[in-house]
């Protein structure tokens, strides 16, 4: 297989290189070996420095670019690369409008002016914090209790008993009677007796801001031949 290499132009615009491109490929260089080549400096310097040029180089390409040129790859056969350079040199040379020299380009200086922005933002003027904590106070309170105690008491009796109750009467039994008291039990319960919230109350205020803004101005003095000058 025959040794290729790549032939690079920077071109003047867009639509110029893809003219250059369509002469290419009516040339008889295939499409897919003719392209453009995009990127910022150091991606198109990469590109470059792997179809085999030297970084300096590269980077002179990549430097045009950022000036606004297009920069064209065309990859070739050894005998075809003569003929692709013949063609990218002409596009190179007719885009300096047929001159070896690099045209005059005029100058532009420009008239900067400051302007006022004012905008507005949140800052922390203060505030309430909330925070909860447990007391204790010694309560009392009085409660009556009741206390029941079995008491006996003997008392004489003296009464004749029917033949009926006489037989219950001696008949074996036992009876209880307990006392009772009461004791003193303890409860709490917790009760809401009141309740603190936060809000906010906006108010809004206007503030007049007064600052000073820089304008350049560019003054334009006609150079006369003889050296004299008249402000413009």
């Amino acid at each position: 297989m025959p040794a290729a290499a790549t032939v690079i132009g920077t071109i003047e615009s867009p639509k110029a290189a893809q003219k250059l491109i369509d002469e290419l490929v009516e040339a008889g260089f295939k499409d897919r070996d003719v392209e453009i080549l995009e990127g910022d400096e150091d991606e198109l310097v990469a590109e470059i420095v792997g179809r085999g040029f030297g970084e300096e180089d590269a980077r002179g390409y990549a430097e045009a670019a950022g000036r606004g040129k297009t920069v064209v790859a065309a990859r070739a056969s050894e005998e075809k690369a003569p003929e692709a350079a013949a063609i990218i040199e002409r596009y190179e040379t007719a885009a300096g409008g047929g001159s070896s020299r690099e045209e005059e380009r005029g100058e532009t200086v420009q008239e900067v002016e400051e302007q006022l922005s004012v905008g507005k933002r949140k800052v922390t003027t203060g505030g309430v914090r909330l925070t909860t904590g447990v007391s204790e106070r010694p309560v009392q309170k009085t409660v009556s209790l009741r206390e029941e105690q079995v008491e006996v008491e003997r008392r004489p009796a003296d009464r004749e008993l029917k033949p009926e109750e006489a037989e219950a009467a001696f008949a074996e039994k036992t009876v209880e009677m307990l006392g009772t008291s009461e004791e003193v039990e303890v409860g709490k319960e917790a009760r809401v007796v009141g309740e603190v919230s936060l809000g906010k109350r906006v108010e809004e205020h206007k503030e007049t801001v007064k600052d000073s803004v820089r304008r350049s101005e560019v003054e334009v003095e006609e150079i006369k031949p003889g050296g004299s000058s008249r402000k413009r």
